[in-house]
């Protein structure tokens, strides 16, 4: 049984100012737990995440958000939906005869017994927050088999229209785009993209039908095949919800919109495109919860001397630190693990981005628009003019927002940016060739991060094997005595048979040394920087690829792919 008096007790402890508000609400708690735990959230008395693991704490179990764990295909085939709905209850994963199964009321002996004889296993209960298993219930036991039955429902409100090219009549899409069929199939499809942790949903047109894809851990993978009627209705359905012009189908339209699930909260970046065959949509999911846990530098993989470097850097009063790579490279990512590393109650931290992809507590965020002229250059300067410490710039794209940036650094700021380049000291020449002089990039760049994303092998069906010497030899010289061990995956319902579950990041990282601010000065190439930077210790992408390859993390093609190649060595330690 709970233990009221501790739960309050450890709640007057961690907020003691809020003291008055948690005795006002104690009634709530004997009565309704659940109403209240909302209560406090809603409240801000302590961030979600630490006020259920009190509650379960005063449980005596643990807490588990459901919403960030993989759970795997078999556990969710265990307890069949309609009474995971009925009792609240998830399984989130099975080993040998135990099921850990999380429950909003986890002392319930009854139902734990029922789901026992349910599962024919011993239960291992955990809390998690009734909304947060409703979410999951959704997101994994309702999403791609309820993909189905709402096409067919949808279907089935377009007669005689699945073998037209379009439909035409406006109101046939007014009333189409508000149906339940049309909301619920768009929906189920983005439950299903947050099941497979897509970043991406793809809208496209052919010939005599469409497609739905998501790019899956940096891959485009096929989900469905629609009538190109029911196309035309799910884009007209996003157009509403971005609050575009339906009616317009022959000029690109950029947008945003909002989608709660239960505690799902998140955002989408939308583009339109004619294309020969009528539009594409994309969808980009923007700071999806079930990416929170990433925002944390010592989660993203930097090998140890990398990681202890960049916070050497970070801990720097002013200067710039530059991180460079394709777009979905995880730049933001790292850019927002560096600004949490570094955010502290004493330090004014601002944002501009372009757009918002997470929402920062105690962070001054800002958004671009230049349609209303809130451009790069234009919001810096009044961030200027604002007393910032740290100020975060989505992309460095013109001249203006670069001297601002420099000057800014000059005059006591750090500053944390991006740019698109191949490898990290070419940011540096980039700086110069779009107009920043030189003796500006020389004194503030105290650090330039290169990176890619590469998938990483499943847990669940990762195996070893011995490489053959051709496989090897592309990477490595000097080991035909030396045997190697690598990984790869088999392919598992987990995975969906790919052999990959997830991405990790392979980085390079340049600390500037005052030899190479002589060279910066002195307009000296990129291959002089390069080599004063192996000089003191510079490792490459491959190099960390490489590494990674070898412990298990990633494969050598997906190195390979991502990488460009280096002279052929063998990683040393870290």
């Amino acid at each position: 049984m709970i233990n009221l008096e501790t739960f309050l007790d450890s709640l007057r402890q961690q907020v003691p100012t809020q003291a008055k508000v948690i005795e006002a609400r104690t009634e709530m708690l004997r009565s309704d737990p659940m109403r209240l735990l909302k209560d406090l959230m809603e409240r801000s008395v302590l961030p979600k995440a630490r006020l259920y693991q009190l509650w379960a704490d005063s449980l005596g179990v643990a807490y588990v958000n459901p919403i960030t764990v993989s759970i795997p295909t078999a556990s969710q085939e265990q307890l069949p939906v309609e009474i995971a709905r009925r009792v609240g209850a998830i399984a989130l994963s099975s080993l040998g005869d135990n099921v850990t199964v999380a429950l909003s009321d986890p002392l319930n002996t009854r139902q734990i017994e029922s789901l026992g004889k349910i599962l024919g296993k011993s239960i291992s209960p955990v809390f998690a927050h009734p909304d947060e298993i409703a979410t999951v219930i959704d997101m994994y036991l309702g999403s791609e088999g309820n993909v189905l039955a709402n096409l067919q429902s949808v279907c089935d409100q377009l007669p005689g229209l699945i073998g037209a090219r379009e439909i035409k009549a406006a109101a046939d899409v007014a009333d189409l785009v508000e149906s339940k069929a049309v909301i619920e199939l768009l929906n189920s499809i983005i439950l299903t993209a947050y099941r497979r942790r897509a970043s991406d949903i793809h809208f496209e047109t052919r010939a005599e039908d469409s497609r739905v894809r998501m790019r899956i851990d940096g891959d485009m993978q096929t989900i469905m095949e629609l009538p190109r009627p029911v196309h035309g209705t799910l884009v007209a359905r996003i157009k509403v919800l971005c609050q575009l012009d339906v009616s317009q189908s022959r000029l690109p339209q950029d947008g945003a919109f909002e989608l709660n699930f239960g505690t799902l909260n998140t955002s989408f970046r939308v583009s339109t495109l004619p294309s020969l065959y009528g539009e594409k949509a994309v969808l980009r999911v923007l700071g999806s919860p079930l990416d929170q846990s990433l925002l944390s530098l010592d989660t993203l993989g930097f090998p140890r001397s990398t990681l202890a470097a960049i916070k050497r850097v970070l801990a720097r009063p002013n200067g710039i630190l530059i991180v460079c790579g394709p777009t979905g490279s995880g730049k933001t990512t790292t850019l927002y693990g560096g600004i949490n590393h570094i955010n502290r109650p004493d330090l004014n931290i601002t944002t501009i981005e372009d757009p918002v992809e997470y929402r920062l507590p105690d962070i001054t965020q800002h958004q671009v628009n230049p349609a209303t002229g809130l451009t790069f250059s234009k919001v810096l300067r009044s961030i200027m003019r604002q007393d910032p410490d740290v100020i975060l710039i989505g992309e460095i794209r013109d001249l203006e927002t670069a001297l601002i940036a420099t000057e800014a650094a000059l005059t006591g700021h750090f500053v944390l940016t991006t740019l698109h380049t191949n490898n990290a000291l070419q940011a540096v020449t980039r700086l110069v060739e779009i107009g920043v002089d030189p003796y500006l990039v020389a004194p503030t760049t105290m650090g330039v991060l290169s990176q890619r994303l590469v998938r990483r092998i499943c847990a669940s069906c990762k195996e070893a094997y011995q490489p053959t010497e051709q496989e090897l030899a592309p990477f490595f010289t000097g080991c035909a005595d030396a045997p190697v061990t690598l990984y790869r995956g088999r392919g598992c319902p987990k995975c969906f048979g790919s052999g990959y579950s997830g991405r990790v990041g392979i980085y390079e990282f340049v600390e500037v040394s005052e030899r190479m601010r002589e060279l910066i000065t002195e307009k000296q190439s990129v291959a002089l920087l390069i080599e004063e930077a192996k000089r003191v210790g510079h490792r490459s992408l491959r190099h960390d690829g490489l590494k990674k390859a070898l412990i298990g993390w990633t494969t050598l093609e997906e190195v390979e792919r991502s990488t460009l190649p280096d002279v052929g060595f063998m990683p040393a330690g870290d």
